[in-house]
């Protein structure tokens, strides 16, 4: 899914960064483009992986905060939380409580990895919003679907 939206979106702001430039600043366009892209991109990975930690770590510390849990398995699941939902429950629990231990981890992975989800959709609603209110494109003129250059090429 997220390879199919890339597919529409990169194209598509590739053509407005290099027709909002004349033809002899396409080369610095490209390149402002390209290091911006790659820059937000690198941010937007660690945002995203440091929200999804925090998620998944308050996550599952609600639900251990129910279970029965001696002072050194909490510190050996403390130590697994790096792992996140590949993170095991201590080998010297009984089952019921491994159990109950893998459902919790499980569950806090789906909380972070929801919420992660929620934020990339709110924050690509945002830029579908902002390219629809700020950027200036070519004009519709008549129902046939013919487009008009923009005012500024005219002259």
């Amino acid at each position: 899914m997220l390879g199919l939206g890339l597919s529409i979106l990169v194209p598509t702001l590739t053509t407005v960064a290099m027709n909002s430039v004349e033809g002899q600043h396409s080369g610095l366009a490209s390149g402002v483009n390209n290091a911006v892209s790659r820059t937000a991109g690198l941010l937007a990975i660690a945002a995203m992986g440091v929200m999804m930690f925090m998620v998944f770590d308050s996550g599952l510390d609600s639900r251990l905060a129910y279970l029965d849990l001696t002072p050194e398995v909490r510190k050996q699941l403390e130590e697994e939380k790096a792992n996140l939902g590949a993170a095991e429950a201590p080998e010297d629990v009984d089952r019921v409580t491994a159990t109950a231990i893998e459902r919790a981890i499980g569950e806090a992975f789906v909380d972070g990895f929801r919420i992660v989800m929620l934020v990339a959709a709110g924050i690509a609603l945002a830029s579908a919003l902002s390219a629809v209110l700020l950027i200036e494109g070519k004009k519709l003129i008549e129902e046939g679907g013919r487009i008009d250059e923009p005012s500024s090429q005219k002259a």
